[in-house]
């Protein structure tokens, strides 16, 4: 009986905060894996290349409209009867999706039970009425506990490619440790720091730190991975990295601190299980990890998301400077 997962959300932080849960869903079933519906946007197709509990990934559309939703609601039935699904968790409060399993004649369909969703489903009145309001990864933990999935089956892990591993293993075999990794970019306007601040928090961090400094990102960032290098006072020890999810993953798994943005980076960080400072001044610390850690504004932590994008600069990211942020870090760690 093949099971399947749609994880409807839109960032691959998004992804990264379900797969937890996505694996204890998959530890339930006869073959240890299911098929994930997730959107382009999240990265899956790369992130979760090396993930041995999803057997396939199929795309959900990105757009929004009349005839788009019509269109992808007959293509995830029919994806649904091609690879003969009988059981499907839905995490999402769509209609849409437990509509097309309905539709494709699939056993069993759970969901969050939120409006219209409720008529399709195989199992109701079980998720509290008042998770509707929680963040999605909360969301995501109430769905598995109503259905009986406890805490200890849902264990934070990321599966790196081996060949990134080897690689990045050999390739930095001989610079210093221990490492720190800074990821500056982010999406969202409103939730990036300026680049000279980060270049001003790294020159904090050179005086007093002996290892090795890798700034990171895709290989379409190196443009701005460049603009803070450029500032930096002492290029020594400073290595830069703009390559495959997967190899910045691995430089990560062996480094002893992250700090980064609210973002995909961080995310994946914290769920590697390395000690992962976001700069959290336009929305509110991640608490779910105890890898999680958070650079609050002086004046103390976003309380919510909601018009966190309309917080005025001053009081949100700009707030933070690179003194404060060092001060902040520097407080929680002995490696500097």
């Amino acid at each position: 009986m093949k099971t399947a997962i749609i994880h409807s959300y839109n960032g691959m932080g998004d992804l990264i905060w379900h797969l937890p849960y996505i694996h204890a869903i998959a530890r339930q079933t006869d073959e240890k894996k299911v098929i994930l519906f997730s959107k382009k946007t999240t990265n899956a197709q790369e992130l979760l290349s090396a993930d041995p509990f999803i057997e396939k990934i199929i795309d959900l559309d990105d757009t929004r409209g009349f005839f788009t939703n019509i269109f992808s609601f007959f293509k995830i039935s029919k994806s649904l009867k091609k690879n003969s699904v009988k059981k499907i968790w839905i995490f999402h409060e769509s209609v849409k999706y437990a509509l097309s399993a309905f539709y494709a004649g699939t056993k069993e369909i759970l969901g969050y039970e939120y409006g219209l969703q409720k008529i399709f489903l195989t199992k109701k009145n079980i998720m509290p009425k008042n998770s509707k309001v929680e963040r999605p990864f909360e969301k995501a933990n109430i769905f598995l506990k109503s259905h009986k999935i406890k805490n200890n089956q849902i264990k934070p892990k990321f599966f790196i490619e081996k060949k990134s591993l080897l690689k990045i293993k050999k390739k930095y075999k001989k610079i210093n440790s221990p490492w720190i990794v800074i990821s500056s970019t982010n999406k969202a306007d409103f939730k990036k720091w300026p680049d000279e601040r980060f270049s001003k928090l790294i020159n904090f961090i050179s005086k007093s730190f002996n290892g090795t400094i890798f700034i990171i990102g895709a290989p379409n960032e190196k443009k701005f991975v460049n603009q803070i290098t450029y500032n930096l006072n002492n290029k020594k020890n400073i290595v830069t990295s703009c390559v495959s999810l997967h190899e910045n993953a691995a430089i990560i798994k062996n480094s002893s601190l992250f700090i980064g943005l609210d973002s995909g980076a961080y995310n994946l960080s914290a769920l590697i299980g390395i000690p992962s400072y976001g700069i959290m001044g336009a929305s509110p610390p991640l608490k779910h990890l105890k890898t999680y850690k958070a650079i609050v504004p002086p004046t103390g932590e976003i309380k919510s998301i909601v018009d966190a994008d309309k917080i005025p600069e001053e009081k949100g990211m700009k707030s933070i400077s690179a003194k404060y942020a060092f001060d902040c870090i520097k407080k929680e760690t002995n490696l500097f």
